[in-house]
């Protein structure tokens, strides 16, 4: 009898010491699941393009070890909040806008000046350079994974094509940010600060008589369909990002935090740059099918526009110095590379 009891336990020890190295084996493989925290909906085009098949490529290549979650439609917080929702652990991974938090991240508003520039993919590359190399300090408590910008920004309206300076004198115009909304100010504009998703009924109710957007916009928020009047100025790009939750990105190997770098940095923000402008060109091209004029400024009345808007530039020159940043430095930098990635 007491053969038999002793047999019992011995005969447990041995199942579980064959199991151990399964159950460390499964509990090893378990995947890490990264929080992607966005205010874009599912269907906009940077998640399509861009967002989805990042996750996608990062799963396959660290063989399910690393998984992504999507949190669309500001689902853990509004837009404005997402980046210090990286910082706090809210999300693993959030999109940010920079003209969200006006000051907050002041050298990266030089992308936002009218300087010429002519796509997001040029846009986007310039950016990360000067990143890289005059603003890491402008973003504590994230692990920095992607800056981008939009393609160029046009001016649309409601009820008339903007053909010259004098066209815009007094309309009510959205402006995506502070930058914006001087340069506009100083061109004649009457600007308005309307979130986004409220911009539909805005048009649509005569709140607004236009706005300042990119073409992907009008696309990605079916503006098209109270939008007919769109100008092609080049005026601004809008910049944004992705950034990781420290702890998050500590919390993978070496192995997969490298593969991570690979997928991200230069090489996101040039494709995430190339996105906004093939969405652009989609937009333009279903404005044309919707029969909306599309005005194309001529050089000389683009060149009297940016001259007009030249003292914005000079007052954030300004402004930087008073602050102890070289402003100077990374805005006659920037200019060079967009003269130089424009050729």
């Amino acid at each position: 009898m007491k053969k038999g009891l002793y047999a019992v336990p011995a005969l447990v020890f041995l199942f579980l010491f064959l199991a151990s190295p399964m159950l460390s084996s499964a509990a090893e493989q378990k995947p890490i699941e990264l929080k992607f925290a966005m205010w874009n909906s599912m269907q906009h085009s940077m998640v399509v393009e861009i967002y989805q098949p990042f996750a996608k490529e990062l799963e396959q290549r660290t063989q399910g070890r690393v998984k992504i979650t999507f949190y669309p439609n500001e689902a853990l917080g509004k837009a404005k909040d997402q980046y210090d929702m990286a910082v706090r652990g809210i999300s693993d991974i959030s999109v940010f806008i920079h003209g969200y938090t006006p000051g907050r991240f002041p050298l990266a508003q030089v992308m936002e000046l009218p300087t010429g520039v002519p796509s997001g993919k040029i846009g986007s590359r310039i950016l990360w350079e000067l990143y890289e190399k005059y603003m890491k300090q402008d973003y504590p408590g994230v692990k920095m994974l992607m800056l981008q910008t939009s393609e160029p920004g046009q001016v649309h309206a409601t009820k008339k094509t903007v053909k010259v300076l004098a066209d815009l004198k007094g309309m009510r115009l959205r402006s995506p940010g502070p930058v914006q909304t001087s340069v506009l100010r100083t061109l004649g504009g009457s600007p308005l600060t309307i979130p986004i998703p409220e911009l539909y009924d805005s048009l649509q109710k005569g709140m607004a008589d236009g706005a300042l957007l990119p073409f992907s916009a009008i696309k990605d928020f079916k503006l098209g369909e109270v939008i007919k009047h769109h100008t092609i100025a080049n005026l601004y790009v809008m910049t944004s990002g992705l950034v990781m939750n420290p702890n998050a990105w500590n919390s993978l190997s070496a192995g997969d935090q490298k593969i991570l770098d690979e997928l991200t940095g230069v090489r996101m923000a040039e494709r995430s740059g190339d996105a906004f402008d093939r969405a652009a060109q989609a937009a333009q091209e279903e404005a044309k099918k919707a029969n909306s004029e599309i005005y194309q400024l001529p050089p000389a009345e683009r060149k009297a526009w940016m001259e007009k808007a030249k003292p914005v530039s000079e007052a954030w020159v300004a402004d930087m110095e008073k602050r102890g940043l070289p402003g100077k430095k990374v805005f006659q930098e920037a200019t060079s590379l967009v003269e130089k990635y424009s050729k």
